[in-house]
């Protein structure tokens, strides 16, 4: 499993400077309501996992980390506990799931938006969900291309 070894290989090599600087931006970015009280430790994970696997977009202001944005190719089904348990992208997967979005201003967003086109362009034929904190709790919600639109018109 993917996962199991990014943890060892953070064991083995420590954690990179540029994870550790995007690691730092998600966690002053966080509201609650996004990493489910992981600990720093599981978020430099996920972030070295995403690295790895190579579906997470940052952009930079100079040296500065302004967005970060991870996601996952799964099935139309799977909902959180396919990201709680670190179980494999498919990337045979009918959908896109967008997960662990931050943004400082309305151009990373847009910038964000059109690297994940860029790096992910099955985004434009699959579906798209995300679970989105609302009424207290967490929620699926399903995008259409539109959401994606008005991303780029940011």
């Amino acid at each position: 499993m993917l996962a199991n070894y990014t943890r060892k290989w953070l064991e083995i090599n420590g954690t990179p400077k540029e994870v550790e600087k995007i690691v730092g931006y998600c966690i002053r970015k966080e509201n609650g309501k996004v990493f489910d009280d992981w600990s720093e430790d599981i978020i430099t994970t996920m972030v070295t996992y995403h690295m790895m696997k190579k579906t997470i977009s940052v952009i930079y202001d100079g040296d500065e980390v302004v967005g970060v944005h991870m996601w996952y190719n799964c099935n139309y089904d799977d909902g959180w506990d396919f990201i709680k348990n670190w179980e494999e992208d498919k990337p045979n997967g009918d959908t896109v799931f967008l997960a662990f979005l931050f943004a400082d201003n309305k151009e990373a967003m847009r910038k964000l938006t059109i690297d994940l086109i860029e790096r992910e362009p099955n985004v434009l034929t699959k579906n798209i969900i995300s679970i989105r904190q609302r009424n207290g709790g967490p929620e699926r919600v399903e995008y259409s291309l539109k959401f994606l639109k008005k991303l780029l018109k940011a």
